[in-house]
């Protein structure tokens, strides 16, 4: 896509500095009017007005899809700053503030009334209420004993709870749903793959009959002017704009409704 429309916008600048510098556009006083066939010398045909309405255009949209994905890209550093950031692990029968990055899975730790858990594990004694919100969206928190999972930067809005890691770092649900929105955000529609797979025939398809307009203009006794005008609007014409137009947004509902089925 990007090749058609280089190749388009460059053919109608050159061009039209072409008709400016030595052709007859330019002249004070000269109109020119709409004629579906080209006739005789077109050399003060320009193209400037489309070579930049089209660059305007593209980069407009990729304007918009750079704003978006920086939108979302703020939205997923906001869901990794939901993890804690240290845990009261218990070393030798006492607790040790240390930073999350350092817990291994089988580490025992401690989460108080009002602080996030750690990463995901399994409570080994006491028992609370854990707010889920973040992952299920429930409001009502979820009341939790000892042998129940538990996930990651969820809060724990009751008791004392001592609970044994069993994921860390990239394993754990917080950090599979920052993976799935990245996923989600890099990459591609069903309607952009199969605007992909139009891009790679009908680009070296327009330069073919680019090459065959100039060609049948000249085998047809027309002037080269007018042959290559004619090359010109095919490749300009051609111009996919509307095929960058597909984008895929993130999609939030997917990674949580995957998590919270077990995926």
């Amino acid at each position: 896509m990007d090749t058609l429309i280089s190749a388009g916008v460059s053919a109608a600048y050159l061009w039209s500095l072409y008709a400016l510098f030595f052709g007859n556009a330019g002249q004070p006083g000269l109109h020119t009017s709409f004629a579906l066939l080209a006739h005789g010398a077109t050399s003060d045909a320009i193209y400037l007005d489309v070579a930049a309405g089209v660059t305007v255009l593209i980069l407009t949209g990729r304007y918009f899809e750079a704003r978006a994905k920086r939108r979302s890209g703020a939205a997923l550093r906001a869901l990794l700053s939901m993890g804690a950031k240290d845990v009261a692990a218990l070393r030798d029968a006492r607790e040790e503030l240390i930073p999350v990055a350092q817990l291994a899975v089988g580490d025992r730790f401690v989460v108080r009334p009002g602080e996030k858990i750690a990463t995901d594990g399994v409570v080994e004694s006491g028992s609370s209420a854990v707010d889920t919100s973040m992952l299920t969206g429930e409001p009502v928190p979820v009341e939790v004993t000892a042998g129940d999972p538990v996930a990651g930067a969820t809060v724990n809005a009751g008791g004392r709870l001592v609970v044994r890691a069993t994921r860390v770092g990239a394993g754990t649900q917080l950090a599979q749903m920052a993976r799935l929105v990245a996923d989600a955000q890099s990459g591609k529609a069903p309607v952009q793959r199969l605007a992909d797979r139009v891009s790679a025939v009908f680009v070296p398809v327009v330069f073919a009959v680019a090459a065959v307009t100039l060609l049948a203009w000249l085998v047809a006794g027309q002037p080269a002017v007018a042959a290559f005008t004619a090359a010109v609007a095919v490749l300009i014409i051609a111009c996919p704009c509307a095929l960058g137009s597909p984008r895929r947004r993130p999609c939030w509902s997917a990674p949580a409704a995957a998590l919270s089925s077990g995926s």
